[in-house]
C-alpha cells in the first residue's frame, strides 16, 4: 500500500484526513502543498483540479481522490471497513449527517470569514461575514441538541467520520464564533482535543505556528 496525501498540516480539511489515517493506522507520505513553489503547485493541481486540500493518491489501487469525506470513505475501506464509516446503516447515516453539517455549515462559512479578513482594505464584506457567523452559530445549536442524547462522540459511542471532521473544524471555528453556553458541545470538543489521533495532527501543524487570523477562544 502506498498512500500519498497532498495537504498542509495546518489545513483543517487536511487535518481531518490525517486524523483518519492515524485512527486507522495507515502509513502515508505527506506531499506538502506550498503556495510559493510553482512546481509543487503544478503537481498538486494535477491531482486536485480545484486546488483544494486534501487529495489522496493511492498508487496500489491506481486511484486519486479529493474531498475529505470521500478520502476517508476510501481509507476506511482500505482498513477493512466499519470503523470510521459504521457498518450499521443508521449509524453510518448519522456519521455522514454530522460530517455534512460540519463541512457545509461550519467549515464553509469559517473559510469565507477567514478569507474576508485578508481582503484588501475597503473591500471586506462585513455583511457576508456576519451572515456566515450566524450560520455557524445555528450549527452550534444543532450540534448541541444532537449531543443531547448523551452520545460520547459526534455520531454515537464510537469515533467516526463525524469526529474526524469535528476535531479541526471545531478547533478553528470556535475562535471566530464562540461556543457560548453550550456545555455538551464544549465537552465533545474537549474529548476531541485529547484524542491521540488529533493530538498527532496538531503536533504535525505546530512547526508552522498559529496561522489562524483570530485569537484563541474565550468561552472555555
Amino acid at each position: 500500500m502506498a498512500l500519498h496525501l497532498w495537504s498542509h498540516p495546518y489545513a483543517g480539511y487536511g487535518q481531518k484526513a490525517a486524523v483518519a489515517l492515524y485512527e486507522l493506522g495507515l502509513p502515508f507520505e505527506l506531499k506538502l502543498v506550498r503556495q510559493d513553489d510553482p512546481a509543487v503547485m503544478a503537481g498538486f493541481r494535477a491531482v486536485s483540479p480545484f486546488a483544494k486540500m486534501p487529495a489522496l493518491v493511492d498508487t496500489e489501487a491506481d486511484r486519486t481522490l479529493f474531498e475529505s469525506s470521500i478520502v476517508i470513505e476510501h481509507l476506511d475501506r482500505l482498513a477493512g471497513g466499519g470503523r470510521l464509516i459504521p457498518a450499521d446503516p443508521d449509524a453510518a447515516l448519522e456519521a455522514r449527517f454530522i460530517d455534512r453539517i460540519l463541512d457545509t455549515y461550519v467549515g464553509g462559512p469559517m473559510n469565507r470569514i477567514v478569507l474576508n479578513k485578508f481582503r484588501p482594505e475597503g473591500q471586506a464584506d462585513d455583511y457576508g461575514a456576519a451572515q456566515d457567523a450566524g450560520v455557524i452559530a445555528t450549527a452550534w445549536g444543532l450540534l448541541e441538541m444532537r449531543l443531547g442524547d448523551g452520545r460520547t462522540w459526534g455520531a454515537g459511542e464510537t469515533f467516526t467520520l463525524a469526529d474526524c471532521a469535528a476535531a479541526p473544524i471545531l478547533t478553528y471555528a470556535r475562535r471566530l464564533v464562540p461556543f457560548g453556553d453550550r456545555p455538551r458541545l464544549k465537552a465533545w470538543h474537549s474529548r476531541l482535543m485529547a484524542r491521540p489521533s488529533f493530538v498527532r495532527a496538531l503536533e504535525d501543524a505546530a512547526p508552522f505556528g498559529d496561522l489562524m487570523p483570530a485569537p484563541p477562544p474565550q468561552d472555555d
